[in-house]
């Protein structure tokens, strides 16, 4: 339900209701911040039928919005009430996507496909995929992947999710994916951007399907990010180990911050914790709770943690990069990446920083 809404508050002009109680709203308002409607349901509405606060509900939120989603959660998803047929004279979408049926990324799929997304075959750009206000970096990926479309020659398209609600049907017919995990516009897919070999796939992908666009600048500033990387890191090693690391997070991004620390630092990544995948690489684990992501470092005794605030608090004694919600105790203003060249630069910045910090304490 919380990916749901996150990916649905993202656009422009949409309102959001959630269709259960105070508790199942309080959550994703406080997280995200934004204007979210709740029918506020009471065990009553839950045996007898809730359609007319539904409708009500929609209609406060429709003066301030273009259009409204209505976001089921688990006690009506159970009771299987008729939203379409109640809210079908309003400019309405109802998605399904209780809590029970698995994590953020299923809720987001959910909502991407409610709104129906339309692939414009004449429309010009290159979509961005892979986005949700659930991810910390989302923001910073958004800017980093128009910034490098920008320096390709390409326009950037729709973006899944964010905008204006309008543009979902307007879908360019290729993207770009900052967060694997969130993927699920429409079209096809270039690649994404997570890692300077990444970088460079993606935007020739894209340089063979339009002529107009060039990799060459795109391919400048990777060769540059690669040496200043290089330069830093060797600098770290003359005087310290490489680390020993345990990441966590979705897997994408567990991955493409291994590569980096295997590539540069020749660090001994002994845990993979994935949270949205089965274990596949080597050193791999499912860490979708507490108990197995306290096994896992209690096992690898790392030196080095990426991931959230409970793998920090669980090993608090290591250096820590944030790499997955939640973030607690940390202010976060800017717009930091982890897509991208700037996404690169700043994962080695914030590990050596981090490494060194621990080191001299």
């Amino acid at each position: 339900m919380v990916g749901a809404v996150a990916a649905l508050s993202a656009y422009e002009g949409l309102g959001v209701v959630v269709h259960g109680s105070s508790g199942c709203w309080f959550y994703p308002s406080s997280l995200l911040r934004v204007d979210l409607g709740c029918t506020d349901l009471s065990s009553t509405d839950a045996v007898l039928g809730a359609e007319k606060r539904v409708r009500e509900t929609v209609e406060a939120m429709l003066p301030r919005h273009r259009a409204v989603a209505v976001v089921n959660t688990c006690v009506p998803g159970i009771a299987g009430e008729d939203l379409a047929g109640a809210l079908g004279d309003l400019p309405v979408t109802v998605v399904d996507a209780p809590g029970f049926l698995g994590g953020a990324w299923i809720g987001h799929e959910r909502a991407i496909a409610a709104l129906g997304p339309v692939v414009d075959e004449e429309g010009g750009g290159v979509g961005i995929d892979g986005l949700s206000p659930l991810d910390p970096f989302a923001r910073g990926n958004l800017f980093e992947i128009e910034r490098i479309l920008r320096l390709a020659g390409a326009t950037p398209g729709a973006r899944f999710a964010g905008g204006a609600v309008e543009s979902v049907g307007r879908a360019a017919p290729v993207s770009v994916v900052a967060n694997p995990a969130f993927a699920t516009g429409p079209g096809e897919r270039a690649g994404d951007l997570l890692g300077l070999d990444a970088v460079l796939a993606t935007v020739g992908r894209l340089a063979d399907r339009d002529d107009e666009i060039d990799p060459g600048p795109v391919a400048a500033e990777c060769a540059a990010a690669e040496e200043r990387c290089v330069h830093a890191c060797d600098k770290f090693l003359r005087r310290h180990d490489p680390p020993r690391a345990a990441i966590f997070g979705e897997a994408a991004y567990v991955d493409a911050a291994g590569r980096l620390l295997d590539r540069y630092l020749g660090a001994d990544c002994a845990v993979l914790g994935y949270r949205d995948a089965p274990p596949t690489a080597p050193g791999s684990v499912r860490a979708d709770d507490l108990d197995s992501v306290e096994k896992a470092l209690a096992r690898a005794e790392p030196d080095l943690v990426l991931g959230s605030s409970f793998e920090r608090r669980l090993w608090p004694d290591a250096a820590f990069v944030p790499l997955a919600p939640p973030l607690r105790g940390r202010w976060r203003l800017a717009a930091a990446p982890l897509a991208g060249v700037e996404g690169v630069l700043a994962l080695v910045e914030g590990v050596l920083n981090a490494c060194t910090a621990g080191r001299k304490a």
